[in-house]
């Protein structure tokens, strides 16, 4: 498959009982990492070297390509920052728990981390007990102990998927449309799907979620759930892809698919907005794009974890990144694939530090 690319005696006594104490304190702060104790943030100074994780569900794509970028150059801003991107070699919550564990041993200076689910949250909670500060960031424990969510809203990008897809079907009657996610009960994936029908529900469009099939964030895998889907209901006319796999190969590798939205009316709309997938709205395989500010999602998460950690911030539940929509003509708040494409070259993404809220 080709890819794209933390007196006497009494006055010694007390002194002795005050130097006991200092020992004691002095070990406790030593037993919790990063200068955190019980999961409360104590501030270093600017010239303390701090050293943040991000742990996404997998490498080797463009997004993460970018969200590393985004992290390093506002390290470097800041000055005095390590970054360091990891995963497991495939998506895997119980190899994703194992990495918390290991860099909370570690004692590292905070932790950004895409969820893989439950148990991946309980160890977001086991890390901040411990005096980890950690935040998510593109798929999300809302119940957890985390101390921020940096990303787009899953659920109003779906939303925005959604009300693209009735543009493209608008007048073309009732919709029976395939869903492909990636690994089923993520919760930013769950979220992407029930927001792309809220859209659908909110334009009036007539439509039935015929299947949801998974194809486990792998890209050979949602090639053929893809390709196998359309094969086996001729009636499917719409395929809403809740992230980038299938465009992340040449079109020969969909060959039913490609006829399908060239001769059978085939409606495709994906979140994502990375580079590969330029090519299919432009090729009119797809009607539109959404996607995440994969940049920010480093350049953010930085920032957070050093207002966190250095300032002794507190940010809301949800920082808001937004999101970007990628349309063949562009427009008012979009992008042609030709504008995206130009960003994913120079990596010339334009973000503002984002700064705790006042209260």
């Amino acid at each position: 498959m080709k890819e794209r690319q933390s007196s006497k005696s009494w006055v010694s006594k007390l002194g002795g009982s005050i130097l006991a104490l200092g020992v004691a304190l002095a070990l406790g702060l030593t037993g919790c990492s990063s200068g955190q104790q019980a999961g409360t943030t104590v501030s270093k100074g600017p010239n303390d070297q701090l050293t943040f994780v991000a742990i996404f569900k997998a490498l080797g794509n463009a997004g993460v390509t970018a969200a590393k970028k985004g992290m390093e150059e506002r390290a470097k801003e800041i000055g005095n920052i390590k970054v360091e991107v990891t995963a497991p070699s495939a998506p895997d919550a119980a190899a994703q728990v194992q990495l918390i564990e290991s860099y909370v041993q570690r004692g590292v200076d905070g932790l950004m981390v895409s969820s893989l689910g439950p148990s991946v949250c309980e160890a977001i909670d086991s890390a901040m007990s411990r005096g980890i500060p950690v935040i998510t960031f593109d798929s999300d424990c809302p119940d957890s102990k985390r101390l921020t969510y940096v990303g787009s809203d899953n659920k109003a990008g779906g939303e925005a998927a959604g009300k693209l897809y009735a543009e493209a079907v608008k007048g073309k009657g009732k919709q029976r449309i395939a869903i492909l996610t990636g690994v089923l009960g993520s919760q930013n994936l769950t979220e992407r799907d029930q927001g792309f029908q809220e859209g659908l529900k909110k334009a009036g469009v007539d439509f039935e979620i015929v299947k949801t099939v998974p194809g486990n964030d792998d890209v050979p895998k949602s090639v053929d759930a893809v390709e196998s889907t359309l094969r086996g209901d001729q009636s499917i006319n719409g395929f809403f892809f809740d992230g980038p796999w299938p465009f992340l190969v040449e079109a020969s590798n969909l060959p039913t698919l490609v006829d399908r939205t060239k001769n059978g009316g085939l409606t495709v709309v994906a979140f994502d907005t990375i580079q590969p997938e330029m090519d299919a709205v432009k090729n009119g395989l797809a009607h539109a794009l959404v996607g995440q500010k994969y940049y920010g999602w480093g350049y953010q998460g930085a920032q957070v974890l050093d207002q966190i950690v250095r300032h002794g911030a507190k940010f809301d539940t949800v920082t808001a990144t937004g999101f970007d929509l990628v349309t063949k003509d562009g427009g008012e708040g979009r992008f042609t694939p030709d504008e995206m494409d130009a960003l994913w070259q120079s990596y010339a993404f334009k973000e503002t530090p984002i700064m705790p809220p006042s209260k």
